[in-house]
């Protein structure tokens, strides 16, 4: 059984925290306690994943892009360190063209203490320096970044039409199956369309997805194993190993340990035996788990592996999970230090400064992320004396501290992301709400492929809260009950009747028209969006010019996702024939990332004056007849 399955099948139970021992909070505790499985450990639960992003063992989500060595936590059992690196500078590749020169970290090393048994050495697990990589992915070699080509793609009939492919090496595989293909193009959104030799290389679009061009005579994709040795003259080359295809230094007391002739198997002990009271196993290469028994009972510590190699975009960084075992749950409820909070039950209390005084927990807002970001700072930073870290390579503490680098907002500095922010909306927008701004953040720097696993498996640990308590959330919005709909505004009879679909998305559940009105020759309404991503809505329809001549114009407007009100009205003439009540004929077309460019698509009618979409957006045409009146409202013919 490998490591995700193993925390997928434990139990997870949402049991309150005794409110007895709750010394340290004043408001109503969470659902989240000491009921959480994490291996053999049964406990209270806490994790850090992805561009850091905590959940405390109370269920708070914050954010901690820093850069430098910060408490993770700090209590009787452990005293626990990790070292945060820039995602855009000293281990991750700059990407030429993107510009993130600042804001976001992942994690390179952490470092463990475990207090209750002084034979137990301080561990740490790391991937050592490889900041010399800084020019172009390996997987990028030869690609032209930010560019795409002209047409997009060869066409149906030359299978050359849009799939979705999880990297530009299976997209240059798809196009040397393809007997017409020569060129391709990758969209970070997993896009990928083939082309011939009559395409143009051109520059793409900097509000659609970050795109990359290639050729199959050049290097882009080619599926070449890079070996980056580490940086550093203290045998770190040497000694390291391997894990998911990025180096695995561990060091014990400070001491390197050689894992050289480690070969990667189901299970593989790197310390201790198993059923020790202490020991640390390397599980299917993907993960480190370290267990210590306490009291009869476990606590264990996972190091996930989520990069995706050195040199590459989202690189070689940890995910962590630690469990807190309940049979100290009284000792751990009553104190705790660190950004991963104190476990009583209470998310309330889980900000504090470095003598245990509490912070009030304020992620709310536009500047919700910097208030995360600065609370980080100036409480968690380690100092030199308290350091647990082997400074690896060449490096020593001054390369490691803390520096102050500055914030980015993902919806106001999207120019800095690999995605649009429609994209990033709609892939996060299931995301349980502890996790979805951290599933934003990843998305727009490139990490968005692995926030479905780590969701997956962070669910399968903690119980999550349902509800936005505690949580930053930028996109708050009104849902007010729409009124005067198809089915309301007449009660007992619809006035809209669908009569076409062109492309294969089916219309959606919900009102598409409210607030509608009946005139003397017209009928007025509001337009809504029901798809779960924003969209960009025309609607061509007839307007009564001189001597009741119909006029065809089009209607056009960006609109939220569904859930949030916009303002879309729209007045549309009515056709009035002997023998037939009054009626309009609409075509409402939906350009949105919500509809899938994989099905046959619609065209915009060009009177609409429609700007080019990216290829990750579909459109769907449907034309609706709407009734001019109720039933009973309708003049009646001889």
């Amino acid at each position: 059984m490998n490591f995700a399955t193993i925390v997928l099948a434990a139990t997870t139970f949402g049991v309150m925290a005794d409110t007895s021992n709750n010394l340290r909070g004043g408001r109503e505790l969470s659902t989240n306690g000491y009921g959480e499985r994490l291996g053999s450990c049964r406990g209270a639960t806490c994790s850090m994943w992805g561009d850091p992003h905590m959940i405390t063992c109370d269920g708070l989500g914050y954010d901690c892009q820093g850069i430098g060595i910060f408490t993770l936590m700090e209590n009787h059992m452990y005293n626990i360190q990790a070292n945060f690196v820039d995602v855009g500078a000293r281990e991750h590749v700059l990407v030429e063209g993107w510009g993130l020169t600042h804001g976001a970290s992942i994690t390179n090393d952490i470092m463990i203490e475990y207090k209750l048994d002084d034979s137990v050495p301080i561990m740490q697990f790391g991937f050592g320096d490889i900041s010399g990589y800084e020019v172009t992915p390996p997987s990028e070699e030869g690609c032209h970044p930010w560019t795409t080509f002209h047409p997009v793609d060869m066409g149906w009939q030359k299978d050359g039409a849009r799939t979705v492919e999880p990297d530009v090496k299976s997209c240059r595989a798809r196009c040397e199956a393809n007997d017409h293909c020569t060129q391709f193009s990758w969209w970070a959104d997993g896009g990928c369309h083939l082309n011939d030799d009559n395409a143009e290389m051109e520059p793409s679009n900097r509000g659609w997805a970050r795109a990359l061009a290639g050729t199959l005579d050049s290097q882009c994709g080619m599926p070449e194993q890079i070996n980056i040795p580490l940086e550093g003259t203290n045998g770190e080359d040497d000694k390291k190993g391997s894990i998911d295809g990025c180096p695995l230094l561990m060091y014990m007391d400070g001491e390197l340990i050689d894992l050289s002739d480690i070969t990667p198997a189901t299970h593989v002990l790197l310390w201790g035996e198993e059923g020790d009271d202490h020991f640390v196993q390397l599980i299917n290469d993907k993960a480190i788990n370290i267990v210590h028994k306490v009291d009869g009972a476990f606590s264990e510590i996972n190091l996930i592996q989520v990069g995706h190699g050195p040199g590459e975009l989202w690189s070689c960084h940890w995910n962590f999970d630690v469990c807190l075992p309940d049979v100290h749950q009284v000792q751990f409820e009553n104190e705790g230090l660190g950004l991963l909070g104190t476990p009583n039950g209470n998310i309330w209390d889980d900000w504090m400064d470095r003598d245990g005084n509490l912070i009030s927990v304020d992620t709310w807002g536009h500047d919700g992320h910097g208030k995360m970001y600065e609370y980080c700072y100036e409480n968690w930073c380690v100092t030199q004396e308290e350091s647990l870290m082997t400074y690896h390579g060449d490096t020593e503490f001054e390369d490691h501290k803390c520096e102050h680098v500055d914030s980015i907002d993902w919806r106001e500095e999207n120019e800095l992301c690999v995605l649009s922010v429609d994209e990033i909306e709609f892939a996060c927008k299931d995301m349980p709400p502890v996790m979805m701004h951290g599933c934003r953040l990843d998305c727009c720097l490139g990490g968005c492929t692995q926030v479905n696993n780590t969701e997956r498996i962070i669910t399968g640990i903690h119980t999550l809260s349902t509800d936005d308590d505690g949580l930053y959330l930028l996109n708050s919005c009104t849902d007010s009950e729409k009124e005067d709909t198809s089915s309301t505004v007449c009660p007992g009879a619809e006035v809209v009747s669908l009569l076409k679909t062109v492309g294969d998305e089916p219309l959606p559940n919900g009102d598409i028209f409210y607030d509608i009105e009946f005139g003397s020759d017209t009928v007025s309404f509001r337009v809504n969006n029901p798809f779960e991503a924003s969209a960009t809505v025309f609607v061509k329809h007839d307007k009564k010019v001189i001597s009741n001549f119909m006029d065809p114009i089009c209607d056009g407007e960006e609109l939220t996702a569904a859930g949030c009100d916009d303002d879309f009205p729209v007045e549309v003439a009515c056709h009035d024939f002997d023998g037939l009540d009054p009626f309009a004929v609409i075509n409402v077309y939906f350009a949105s990332v919500a509809v899938s460019p994989l099905n046959d698509q619609a065209s915009i009618d060009r009177c609409c004056e429609a700007d080019e979409f990216a290829p990750s957006v579909g459109i769907v045409e449907y034309t609706f007849e709407i009734q001019c009146g109720c039933p009973e409202d309708v003049p009646q013919r001889d």
